[in-house]
């Protein structure tokens, strides 16, 4: 069973689209499955890459610190994603923090397997060449997102952005985010004060948008979040439809149209 989950996450990544299946084979083989605790560092600027992680389960958060101590997310990477992305040397160190948000298990490929593996089957190249220029798109949205468009809309955003990852339909027709950030850290994501985060979600209550608990955010209206997400113009289909969304595809179809 172990062998075929190890396949199956290699098999469903760009990464690896232009390799033979043969290929795939080769490299699960030298593979291995690893369980993660939540709250778990993977890595920190600085630490050598001694492998690339594909998720099987759970969530693991990529993060940078600014000068001022916040951290702000770069990517939410869920299962049937993989990473981690580093510049090819002769020995690669990380650039960003990663922690294990959700617990969870990931294929484990030692990063000399992968330098072999491209050596043998240079057609990986390519898929990591197609997935980086997709997610280049996600990058300059999200540059665009927190210069340009205010807190409401970025708020939004996020919470939409969060429900594609993490969501769960409702029978009313609600959306269910699990989630255990504080106001301080959705603010730092969004580039907000936590006194703002506080107040959006006060007005949103109100008007029956969403309701938030302890460990969840119910959003009881998709269509009227959208609405909140578009109102200064910002491209949400485009950014919502270059992030990577594991295998639940488009089960939130309402979410992103």
């Amino acid at each position: 069973m172990s062998d075929d989950i190890v396949l199956k996450t290699i098999e469903g990544w760009q990464w690896f689209a232009y390799v033979p299946p043969e290929a795939r084979q080769w490299l699960a083989e030298r593979a291995s499955v690893r369980e993660i605790a939540k709250g778990k560092m993977i890595f920190s600027p600085g630490d050598a890459v001694e492998a690339v992680f594909g998720v099987i389960s759970g969530s693991f958060r990529i993060y940078l610190i600014n000068h001022r101590g916040d951290e702000i997310t770069m990517e939410e990477v869920v299962a049937g994603g993989w990473f981690s992305h580093y510049a090819p040397q002769p020995q690669p160190r990380h650039l960003l923090h990663c922690v294990c948000q959700h617990a969870g298990r990931v294929v484990v490929a030692p990063h000399l397997v992968l330098v072999e593996f491209a050596e043998r089957w240079p057609q990986y190249y390519k898929g990591l060449y197609d997935e980086f220029t997709a997610r280049a798109i996600a990058v300059f949205a999200r540059l665009e997102l927190l210069s340009l468009h205010n807190t409401n809309v970025r708020f939004a955003v996020y919470l939409l952005r969060m429900a594609r990852v993490r969501g769960r339909a409702e029978a009313d027709g609600s959306v269910r985010i699990d989630h255990d950030e504080s106001q301080s850290e959705i603010g730092s994501r969004i580039g907000a004060t936590r006194q703002r985060v506080n107040g959006v979600i006060a007005s949103w209550t109100r008007r029956g948008i969403i309701e938030v608990s302890k460990d969840c955010i119910l959003v009881r209206d998709v269509a009227t979040l959208r609405s909140e997400a578009c109102k200064t113009g910002f491209d949400l289909d485009g950014y919502l439809s270059a992030w990577h969304y594991g295998w639940q595809g488009n089960a939130l179809q309402n979410v992103s149209r």
